[in-house]
């Protein structure tokens, strides 16, 4: 079944269905599995109920991988991607929904309420109306119906918030060229060496800020070292996440963001500030130094954000316009864990071509599942199926990967040695 499953992803084959007619059709496939012709659901029931055999199938190629060093076990990159969800989005339900829902159907039966008076003067008339009365009511009959059953739903939305009908844990997220869909966002770290994907996760957080380190985490614990070099796009850029790197001795190279939303110009943000450790404070371009200033009376690195400010100085300041926005001054923050997040800035500059091979060591794994696989949305729900879903296809990726690279007589020599 494990081999149907390979041959089957490895040539786009997906649904279980489709798989099933192969074993029929397909010369290849009769010979793979001895002739064997399993239906649909033995099929799917497969890949359901061996779940952690799949997982461990990934981690047994993966040391293939490394034994034929492919694998460099120095530098992965790490990105996301959405993936549709197997849930409609008439399945989907929203209370801004169900409201615009409620509103249509009450437009609805009030166009046939006018209808129905209509149809008595037509009746007075002796003229033949377009539909009888019966009919009329019958259709009022059903709208009311389907609004007493959004009422209830409506209901249900504001107590346990949107509803995902057939996928709960999917989410409505942003995708490319600016549209919405309901996906997944799968997480992948890959080599650097040759770009074989070391770490698979299916999340259904619609941003990548909070995964840096789970992923990355993964990736390292795969590959067995003690530290290890992960890059990411600015999407990932988290201090909290570095600090929980630093711990697990990760080192991160994630690029920021262009602006600080509290600079009136690119020439004067947050960057162009110098922090200064013996006084605590930052030194504008200017030279003046902003002090450090709690708004609270205790402040903890871990939850509080620390402000620095000189309106003294900046009310005499006469670039201030260029500076700030603010009437008062220019105000800079410190979030939680500033100063690791200041060492990434220094590393990420500091390693600035090594931060270029980010893109085209992560970002064509998606397109080849993607376009090449045929893998750009999921047939199973719930995260664990799901997840074993994406191991299947991303194992299938890297088979494909050792094949190119090594070639398929080396490749069977070491699997049957």
């Amino acid at each position: 079944m494990f081999k149907l499953y390979a041959y089957s992803y490895f040539n786009g084959i997906r649904s279980s269905r489709k798989i099933e007619r192969e074993c029929y059709r397909n010369i290849e496939v009769m010979w793979l599995i001895n002739s064997l012709k399993p239906d649909f659901k033995t099929i799917a029931d497969f890949r359901k109920n061996n779940k952690k055999q799949i997982k461990q199938a990934f981690h047994k190629f993966s040391m293939i991988c490394d034994e034929l060093e492919l694998i460099g076990k120095e530098m992965i990159a790490v990105d996301g991607s959405k993936f549709r969800a197997s849930n409609s989005r008439f399945a989907y339900h929203s209370e801004k929904k169900v409201q615009k829902k409620i509103e249509h159907y009450n437009k609805v039966a009030e166009g046939y309420l006018l209808l129905l008076d209509k149809c008595d003067e037509q009746e007075n008339d002796c003229a033949t109306p377009k539909l009888s009365r019966s009919e009329i009511e019958d259709k009022i009959e059903g709208i009311n119906k389907r609004l007493s059953d959004l009422k209830e739903l409506e209901q249900a939305v504001k107590a346990n918030g949107t509803i995902y009908e057939t996928g709960p844990d999917s989410r409505m997220m942003q995708t490319n060229n600016k549209g919405c869909d309901i996906c997944h966002n799968v997480q992948v770290a890959v080599d650097d060496k040759n770009h074989l994907i070391v770490a698979v996760d299916v999340t259904s957080e619609p941003v990548d800020k909070e995964q840096f380190y789970n992923i990355a985490s993964q990736a390292k614990e795969e590959l067995g070292v003690e530290t290890i070099t992960a890059i990411a796009d600015k999407g990932y850029y988290s201090a909290r996440q570095f600090a929980k790197c630093k711990e697990a001795k990760i080192v991160p190279i994630v690029a920021k963001a262009d602006r600080s939303f509290m600079a009136a110009t690119k020439e004067y943000e947050k960057s162009r500030f110098q922090y200064d450790a013996a006084q605590d404070g930052y030194i504008c371009p200017q030279g003046h130094l902003l002090r450090a200033y709690h708004h609270r009376k205790q402040y903890t690195q871990e939850t509080d954000v620390k402000r620095y400010q000189n309106y003294e100085a900046c009310s005499k300041c006469q670039v201030k316009d260029k500076c700030t926005d603010n009437k008062k001054g220019r105000t800079i923050q410190d979030r939680p864990f500033q100063r690791i997040a200041d060492e990434v800035d220094r590393r990420t500059e500091q390693f600035a071509d090594m931060y270029k091979v980010r893109k085209q060591t992560v970002e064509h794994p998606f397109g080849t599942v993607k376009r090449a696989m045929g893998f750009s949305y999921f047939l199973t729900r719930r995260t664990e199926n799901m997840r074993t879903e994406s191991l299947l296809h991303f194992l299938v990726y890297n088979m494909k990967r050792a094949i190119n690279i090594v070639g398929t007589k080396q490749l069977i020599g070491i699997l049957q040695g």
